[in-house]
């Protein structure tokens, strides 16, 4: 199925009305692509394309806090230990290692810069717990943590004159030259497109969970940074490993409102509408379960109780400590009338977090020299089949520095000829008509993407859900933004039910019912790649996958 995917998204070359050459070109800004910005701007100038404007990204969502041991009871070691659990043995043992051995110092590091971590009375951090730590090891400022971080990231982003911020920018399209990245194809808000040349390409423009409707993310979460990268030649790990948040609340006007892990963490505890506590008759760790443990109790509570919803109770809490620790939470469900202090949360599980992504290195890297993936968009190893809580924002900030050190000091290979831009449109494939976009294609790809992918899984449905991906165009004209989001966010969709079908077990994020069980023979990561068929692979390094036997 994928060896047929267009090159392009564009289905015709726009008139292109500037070139522009750039030292980093940085796509996104979140807290990976921040950081990455501020790293590699040690050496050379950065332009950062940003999707809407400063600071909507999912980071700006981040609630509980940063996974760092910092307590004088926990050590770095565990956290790698507790990291290995959670990923259900497709962890990468040195990409884990790296991030939490980095973690207490980058946490120092950021509170000197202003972030205003909660401290304990003796001016020690305060650290709370969530689900699969077995420490208290989560910094936190209240339930705003990822705001609190990105204010800080933007404020040094935009002080810093070697970085220049672009906002309301869509990129379309990564380009490349004898298999090197050297940008990216993108336009502004009035439509006028530019081809940024640059000596290093940083994606860093999140993951997925927009493609399932309801979800903890932004709406603009659609995947499509993995679908330009892959259409390029980038190889994509373990896309089948989707992580829903168990605990997230539905708004009046629909949209999806994440209930902080660390609600459980203090004591909040998971209810049916009559009142029963469940999740222990389900897994011995009760509500202090990894997510998708988590997940698959609420569940299993829904259908046996015939609802679509469960309720996270924290009335028996001290409204004292409520207020203090969940300020967001409490008054934005206020805004819908609910008083938790005094009411129960209707929660169910909601699109959060993809463990999979750009496959990279432990520098960003990916196989394309040129470019680089950092934060949700990318595969480190670290996260494997399951994301341990509060490790997303770590790995922003650890492998976005990474990244953009190595990309600052990536070297021009070489001189592009003048001729290289005529090169490029001549191999962009081209269809005479594409499609125009339904106004309903979000709901409807949601759709097909919960019956087919959601948090249960079989053979019959992913394959439904694959035919019916593959009748919708992943190819849009330039003069046609939104076609050109869903054609981008449907092959993201074709690549996550790829890797669903070809794993043929369950295992941390991937629940198949026609394969219940862990199975050995499945120890090993899925890898797509445009050009070759869907492989089983035991992964060292990008451009370095053996296939398993």
């Amino acid at each position: 199925m994928m060896g047929q995917t267009p090159r392009y998204v564009l289905a015709t070359q726009p008139r292109v009305a500037r070139v522009e050459r750039v030292g980093v070109l940085v796509i996104g800004a979140g807290a990976a692509g921040l950081s990455a910005a501020l790293a590699a701007a040690e050496r050379t100038d950065v332009t950062v394309l940003v999707r809407g404007a400063l600071p909507e990204s999912n980071s700006a969502l981040a609630q509980g806090g940063i996974a760092a041991a910092l307590d004088l009871h926990d050590s770095p070691q565990f956290h790698v230990e507790d990291t290995l659990v959670a990923g259900a043995g497709l962890c990468d043992l040195d990409a884990v290692t790296a991030l939490a051995y980095d973690a207490p110092g980058l946490m120092r590091e950021l509170a000197a810069l202003g972030v205003p971590f909660e401290r304990q009375p003796n001016s020690q951090f305060a650290l709370g717990l969530e689900g699969g730590h077995s420490q208290r090891r989560i910094v936190h400022v209240g339930d705003a943590t990822g705001l609190a971080v990105i204010q800080v990231l933007i404020a040094q982003v935009l002080a810093h004159p070697r970085i220049r911020v672009c906002e309301g920018w869509q990129v379309a399209d990564l380009l490349d030259l004898g298999g090197q990245v050297i940008g990216a194809l993108a336009c502004d808000a009035a439509g006028a497109w530019t081809r940024f040349l640059a000596d290093a390409t940083i994606l860093a423009s999140g993951g997925t969970g927009a493609l399932y409707g309801l979800t903890s993310n932004q709406p603009t979460a659609l995947g499509e940074g993995i679908a330009m990268a892959y259409r390029a030649g980038a190889e994509v790990a373990d896309m089948e490993f989707v992580q829903f948040h168990p605990t997230v609340y539905r708004t009046q006007a629909g949209r999806g409102f994440l209930i902080t892990e660390a609600a459980r963490g203090e004591g909040g505890v998971l209810r049916t509408l009559t009142g029963e506590r469940f999740m222990p008759a389900y897994d011995p760790r009760a509500e202090l379960a990894p997510r998708d443990v988590v997940t698959r109790g609420i569940y299993a509570a829904m259908r046996r109780t015939h609802t679509d919803h469960v309720l996270l109770d924290l009335t028996h809490l001290s409204p004292d400590l409520i207020t203090h620790h969940f300020p967001t939470i409490h008054a934005r469900l206020l805004e819908d009338g609910i008083d938790i202090t005094k009411e129960a949360i209707p929660v169910a599980p909601a699109a959060h977090y993809l463990m999979g992504g750009v496959r990279t290195d432990l520098f960003g890297a990916t196989n394309l020299p040129g470019l680089y993936a950092v934060g949700e968009v990318s595969c480190t190893g670290v996260h494997g089949a399951n994301r341990l809580a509060s490790n997303s924002l770590l790995e922003c900030l650890v492998f976005g520095r990474r990244a953009g050190r190595a990309a600052g000091r990536q070297e021009v290979r070489g001189h592009r000829p003048e001729g290289a831009f005529q090169r490029l449109d001549r191999a962009t494939q081209r269809s005479p008509i594409a499609q125009r976009v339904s106004p309903t294609w979000r709901d409807d790809l949601a759709a097909i993407m919960l019956a087919a992918a959601g948090p249960l899984r079989d053979g019959a449905g992913l394959a439904r859900g694959q035919t019916a991906l593959l009748q919708r165009p992943i190819q849009a004209d330039p003069d046609q933004p939104d076609a050109i989001t869903a054609a981008n966010a449907t092959l993201a969709a074709r690549l996550i039910v790829e890797s669903a079908l070809l794993r043929q077990e369950s295992r941390g994020g991937h629940f198949r019912s026609d394969f219940p069980q862990t199975r050995e023979e499945w120890h090993a990561h899925t890898l797509l790649h445009r050009s070759r068929a869907p492989q089983l692979v035991a992964l060292i390094a990008p451009g370095m996958a053996h296939a398993a036997d």
